[in-house]
C-alpha cells in the first residue's frame, strides 16, 4: 500500500482498537494467528493454534465470526464517516471555490465596459480566477486519492477479514 493507504489503514485499525469488545475474541485471535505465522507456523496450524488458546478463555467458533461481522460493521461505518468528511471537504473547497469563480466572472463582464480605471481590478480578479482554478483542481485530485486510497485500505482489511472467515469454517468446521 501507498503512504497514503498505509495512512487509511492505521486510522481503520485505531477505529477497531478503540471499538475492541471485552474478553478474547476476532481481533485477539487474528493477532494471535499473525504471530503464530510470523514465527513460521502454517496458516491452517496457526488457525486452530490461536482458536485453542482463545477457546481456554471462553472463545467458541460462533462467538469468532460474530466478533468478526461486528468489526466488519465497525469498518462500514468508518467508511460512512470518511464519505461525509470527504462529502464536507469537497464542498467547502470545491463548491464554493466555484461559485466564487462564477461570481468574479460576472464582474469582469460588466469591468470590462467601464473606462480605463477599472483595468487594474479586471487583472486582480483574473488571478484570483486561476487561483481558484488551481485550488479546485487541487481539491478534487486530493478528494480522488483520498477516496481511493481509503477504499484500498478498506478492501484489504475487508478481504482479509472475509478470508479469516472462511478459513474458520473450513478449518474449524
Amino acid at each position: 500500500m501507498s503512504g497514503t493507504n498505509n495512512r487509511f489503514a492505521t486510522a481503520l485499525m485505531k477505529a477497531l482498537e478503540k471499538k475492541n469488545l471485552d474478553g478474547f475474541d476476532y481481533l485477539e485471535w487474528k493477532q494471535s494467528v499473525g504471530r503464530l505465522t510470523e514465527i513460521g507456523m502454517d496458516q491452517d496450524t496457526a488457525i486452530n493454534s490461536a482458536f485453542i488458546t482463545g477457546s481456554s478463555v471462553g472463545l467458541t467458533k460462533e462467538k469468532l465470526i460474530k466478533t468478526a461481522n461486528y468489526y466488519a460493521e465497525v469498518l462500514q461505518d468508518e467508511k460512512a464517516q470518511f464519505m461525509r468528511s470527504l462529502e464536507k471537504h469537497l464542498v467547502d473547497n470545491v463548491e464554493g471555490k466555484a461559485k466564487q469563480t462564477g461570481e468574479l466572472k460576472k464582474k469582469i463582464a460588466n469591468w470590462e465596459t467601464k473606462i480605463e480605471q477599472l483595468r487594474e481590478q479586471i487583472r486582480a480578479a483574473t488571478e484570483q480566477i486561476e487561483s481558484a482554478d488551481a485550488q479546485i483542481t487541487a481539491a478534487r485530485t486530493k478528494a480522488e486519492e483520498n477516496q481511493r486510497g481509503f477504499e484500498e485500505a478498506l478492501q484489504v482489511i475487508t478481504n482479509t477479514i472475509n478470508e479469516d472467515v472462511a478459513d474458520i469454517r473450513r478449518v474449524l468446521a
